[in-house]
């Protein structure tokens, strides 16, 4: 990791496979975005807090073993991806065997938006407090064919298709707020790609 300090202007820099041992020699790389260590020898997470622009960290496949390492990161303002770990192959860090390793790792880092490839803040969406449509009150729905009388033969006071109309008008209306319903979807994904 010797004379980086030529290329202060670095926005990416892959040192993966490299046999490293030691995290140094990056602090002169203001602009640094994107730092790939994977697959090295590196035990400790030392000498980042100045890499004030860097967003993405790969270190899966080294040999990180304690949780408090990780501790180091949480002084980069813009980090948002981590990879400790790739799948469940051989590149990933003994730290990722603790039990509590994902939960410490999002409160070590929460601005994170990614861990080890899956998006934090999808997880943490669908493990939010409570379901809103859970205090959702609808009323008790009234039987479409309450009155409709399906034996043909059966003698009936409106004759045997008794609320053949009213079953037809809820069909219809069935209809209609389905094709409104299409139409406000349609309409809210295209104002979310505007």
């Amino acid at each position: 990791m010797e004379n980086l300090a030529l290329c202060p202007s670095l926005t990416e820099v892959d040192l993966s496979y490299n046999r490293i041992v030691r995290i140094e020699g990056l602090d002169t790389l203001d602009e640094l975005k994107r730092l790939n260590l994977a697959a090295n020898e590196i035990d400790r997470i030392e000498n980042v807090k100045l890499l004030n622009s860097l967003e993405t960290l790969q270190l899966e496949g080294n040999n990180i073993s304690n949780l408090d390492e990780v501790q180091a990161l949480s002084k980069l303002p813009c980090l948002r991806n981590l990879s400790l770990r790739l799948g469940d192959g051989e590149l990933r860090n003994p730290v990722c065997e603790h039990p509590g390793y994902y939960t410490a790792v999002r409160r070590m880092l929460p601005k994170l938006q990614s861990l080890d490839g899956e998006r934090t803040v999808l997880a943490d969406a669908s493990a939010a407090e409570e379901n809103p449509f859970d205090s959702l009150s609808l009323p008790t729905p009234t039987p479409w064919l309450k009155d409709f009388s399906f034996d043909l033969d059966a003698p009936s006071k409106g004759g045997p298709l008794e609320g053949t109309q009213e079953f037809e008008q809820a069909l219809t209306d069935c209809k209609r707020l389905s094709a409104r319903a299409q139409s406000l979807i349609d309409d809210y994904k295209g104002q979310a790609k505007a």
